[in-house]
């Protein structure tokens, strides 16, 4: 099942950085901050694969620390107009959700709360950044018009939403079917 995984994982991430793409990435702030998304869940799913309890905390904060360093304005408008650096930076997001997948399971259900309220924080912090027009993230400083910007912040606030409500609702009824949620009275 691991090899299965993993070369699914790579044949996907291939599909999502492609030359074809990458040419699209550097007109369209959506489509590029979906394939952040894409390529982050990826290199997760696969760390899930290979879960390593092994220099876990270490993993945990080098994956995510790729995950906002690939956010900070600077990084996030060379990566926008340079095809190079963007295909370096997109390594590195599946390589931080490798880091943080193979390590998730390490820490026990708390550190999967905390990174589950760190990731909304940080996500919600952008959004608003974009949604806001911040002029770090829009002409000239980056490839993208500020109306695309703010198209990618509804983008990522609607999904972000969506795939916080299924976590949340998953962690909801593991609770009510172990019954931890209204113990019984003794």
């Amino acid at each position: 099942m691991k090899g299965k995984t993993v070369f699914l994982g790579i044949f996907l991430t291939l599909l999502i950085v492609n030359p074809l793409f990458e040419k699209i990435y550097g007109k369209n702030a959506v489509l590029y901050m979906a394939s952040h998304y894409a390529l982050f869940a990826l290199g997760m799913w696969i760390g899930l694969a290979m879960v390593s309890r092994k220099y876990w905390v270490g993993k945990l904060v080098v994956g995510s620390g790729l995950a906002v360093l690939a956010h900070i304005p600077l990084i996030f408008d060379v990566s926008a107009y340079s095809e190079p650096v963007r295909l370096i930076l997109e390594l590195g997001l599946v390589l931080g959700g490798f880091l943080v997948g193979s390590s998730f399971q390490a820490g026990g259900n708390m550190v999967g709360y905390t990174l589950l309220g760190g990731w909304m924080a940080g996500d919600t912090a952008l959004s608003i950044a974009f949604l806001l027009g911040d002029s770090g993230y829009t002409f000239p400083s980056s490839p993208y018009p500020t109306w695309q910007i703010k198209d990618a912040g509804v983008f990522m606030f609607l999904l972000m939403n969506v795939v916080a409500f299924f976590i949340i609702m998953r962690i909801f009824i593991r609770f009510l079917e172990k019954g931890e949620l209204y113990p019984e009275s003794r």
